[in-house]
């Protein structure tokens, strides 16, 4: 399955990203280093775990908006892939939610940022990082689940 337009419930174990589509491009994001932080440093979609009282649809909307200051529109939303969990907590159930708005509007990162860029996959570089299949844009290092993302995206012809 490469999309589906049921929206999980969310609970204690899962988090949402945001794959945002921009004609071609996407946008990545290089997380703050931040003591304590699993991710610290890492590229990846815009995202976070779930809180009671939201689905994770909400949550991919709360955190975008937190990290990047974009507000997504339930008009933007054009599905969700199948769920995958990062290395270093197999527990964690994450779920990208692909975004495609009509407009994009001015980013503007919180503390937990330090970067972002749009990118094409055309511009993805494979290579291997830390003995892992890994992705090199311009200079950034993408691995992991962001990585298993992507390639599930590209396959499916989302990007």
């Amino acid at each position: 399955m490469c999309i589906d337009l049921r929206v999980p419930a969310g609970g204690p174990d899962t988090a949402a990203v945001a794959l945002i589509l921009n004609g071609k491009s996407f946008l990545l994001i290089k997380r703050a280093e931040r003591p304590g932080d699993p991710w610290s440093g890492q590229v990846g979609f815009p995202g976070g775990r779930w809180k009671p009282g939201e689905d994770l649809l909400g949550t991919a909307k709360r955190e975008v908006e937190e990290e990047v200051g974009l507000k997504l529109l339930d008009s933007y939303w054009r599905g969700v892939m199948e769920p995958d969990s990062p290395m270093n907590a197999p527990s964690l159930r994450v779920y990208p939610f692909v975004f495609q708005p009509a407009k994009i509007g001015e980013i503007r990162l919180s503390d937990e940022v330090a970067g972002y860029r749009w990118t094409t996959k055309d511009e993805l570089k494979e290579v291997e990082w830390r003995g892992r299949p890994a992705f090199e844009v311009g200079g950034w290092i993408v691995w992991g689940l962001t990585y298993r993302f992507i390639k599930r995206a590209i396959a499916c012809g989302i990007i």
